[in-house]
């Protein structure tokens, strides 16, 4: 069965046989259903037309982005430490060439999500990777496909890695978190 996603805004949601009636992302006043209704697509299907762009965004960095744009646009940054590497926000979609290169830089440890408009595919990636994936738990009510890899973080820190932590800011969600890598230069 397919996991299909929001062509809205990107968010996977579990294996269905249909598509889904509603969008939880988008049903939220952040967000928007489009006037002609929720649309879906399954990742097969947005391969066929898509690919993701790696851009060096400064030393031990890189930018992920889906070309052409997808959904609202989402980003991604492959933060690369000695300790290992993190993945800050994520993408709905995720191929074999994407998996292939990400491993060429030592794959990935963990992957930190900053608020639901970015949990795309999470649990597609952390799948792949075999890594947990970190949201906050203040924004647990807006998780559209539960999985094991998916860890919801309490509190107002959280350390991923020596010398990587997110923040719990608030504001956009009551869970929005920053990254914090301070060290990046000296990786």
């Amino acid at each position: 069965m397919p996991r299909f996603l929001c062509k809205t805004c990107g968010v996977q949601q579990p294996d269905s046989v249909k598509p889904p009636t509603h969008c939880r992302i988008c049903e939220d006043g952040r967000q928007f259903v489009p006037k002609q209704g929720q649309q879906w697509i399954t990742p097969e299907a947005l391969s066929l037309g898509h690919f993701n762009a790696f851009r060096r965004v400064a030393p031990d960095l890189f930018g992920i982005s889906t070309t052409p744009p997808f959904a609202i646009g989402q980003r991604a940054f492959l933060v690369i430490t000695p300790a290992g590497n993190v993945l800050w926000d994520c993408l709905s979609f995720l191929d074999d060439a994407t998996i292939a290169i990400i491993r060429s830089f030592g794959g990935i440890k963990a992957i930190a999500i900053s608020h639901p408009h970015f949990y795309s595919a999470m649990a597609s990636w952390g799948r792949a990777f075999e890594c947990p994936v970190l949201a906050n738990d203040d924004d647990r009510q807006w998780l559209t496909e539960n999985d094991p890899c998916i860890e919801f973080w309490r509190g107002e820190t959280r350390e991923i890695l020596p010398g990587v932590t997110l923040h719990r800011i608030g504001g956009h969600f009551p869970g929005s978190s920053v990254l914090h890598w301070p060290n990046r230069a000296r990786c």
